[in-house]
């Protein structure tokens, strides 16, 4: 069986590196493509499989989200390229990571995206490592000893079942990601922690205004 994945970041492809890798060898196989994260959404009808940002779960309508094979991280933060931030380079606008900003923060200007991965005429970008501002401190404030959930393996194709085969494999990757230390345990299987900080962040959202509900998406 042959699958198309969509992702935005190549950190997001660490989870499946044994199986795109053919480490470790299944019946599937995924053919991954990268797409911009601000047409993702428009994306999703053509791709069987793609790693969604959380805030994308709004948006879209009876999508399906698997709790295996997300990218999670335990820090994050801002590094600043200037003194004064009006510019800030994302992915997208509709991206986790600048969601999280706008969440954590009390940047009162306006803040203008730049979607550029060099961030040549940014004043700070997103990190997950030397920042200079931490927002997972902030987040761990608000949101206790929980995980912060970037994207999740989600789609609007495939059916239950299909997607209960695929958890099975992208567990056993992530277990052998995981044993090398490359990924969180988080990110082999959400858990508990994991659903509390996605329901976490559609809550603060909604507190903060950026969200106009709170959503409880449907996680396999």
């Amino acid at each position: 069986m042959k699958l198309t994945l969509g992702y935005v970041n190549k950190k997001e492809l660490k989870v499946l590196e044994p199986v795109l890798d053919n480490v470790l060898k299944k019946d599937v196989q995924f053919d991954v493509i990268q797409v911009r994260e601000d047409e993702l959404k428009f994306e999703l009808k053509n791709l069987d499989l793609a790693f969604v940002p959380l805030p994308m779960a709004l948006f879209i309508e009876n999508i399906k989200f698997i709790s295996n094979g997300a990218f999670v991280t335990n820090r994050l933060g801002l590094k600043t390229l200037r003194s004064n931030i009006s510019k800030i380079c994302v992915n997208g606008s509709n991206s986790t990571e600048y969601y999280l900003f706008r969440m954590l923060t009390n940047y009162r200007i306006p803040i203008e995206i730049m979607k550029n991965n060099k961030c040549e005429e940014g004043d700070a970008i997103i990190e997950y490592e030397n920042f200079d501002i931490s927002l997972d401190e902030i987040w761990r404030k608000q949101c206790g000893d929980l995980p912060i959930v970037i994207s999740l393996i989600g789609s609007i194709k495939l059916s239950d079942n299909v997607l209960s085969k695929i958890k099975i494999i992208i567990r056993e990757s992530a277990s052998i990601q995981e044993g090398k230390g490359e990924i969180l345990s988080y990110s082999k299987e959400l858990g508990l922690k994991g659903r509390q900080s996605i329901m976490c962040f559609f809550q603060t959202c909604f507190k903060k205004g950026l969200c106009k509900n709170v959503i409880d998406p449907y996680i396999l």
